[in-house]
């Protein structure tokens, strides 16, 4: 993930997911910073799993339009905290849509 600073393009590297397959995604930055970027061709539901912190207790489940959408998420519900995927968040979709991390500052 890269850092953008203001008045600069925040250019976004997007992976596509595969259908009901978990995907990590590093979540490094501040949560009033950090925006999950989601291009969908088609609606489909995305799944942001609870993290392993204290606060992540249930996953959140999102209806995604087609196009592109953008979602702040709180990290301490759904980053983990420790194991093979401290430090990121894992997303599953139902569709194939594509993903990606972008941090403005």
């Amino acid at each position: 993930m890269a850092l953008t600073m203001r008045n600069t393009i925040a250019e976004v590297t997007l992976e596509a997911l595969t259908a009901n397959t978990a995907k990590a995604i590093a979540w490094n930055e501040k949560d009033e910073h950090t925006v999950l970027v989601i291009n969908a061709a088609a609606q489909t539901d995305l799944t942001v799993k609870a993290g392993n912190g204290i606060q992540g207790v249930t996953d959140l489940v999102l209806t995604v339009p087609k196009g592109v959408s953008l979602v702040k998420l709180e990290s301490g519900r759904f980053k983990n905290v420790s194991g093979a995927n401290k430090g990121k968040v894992i997303v599953v979709s139902t569709g194939t849509p594509s993903v990606g991390v972008v941090a403005l500052v």
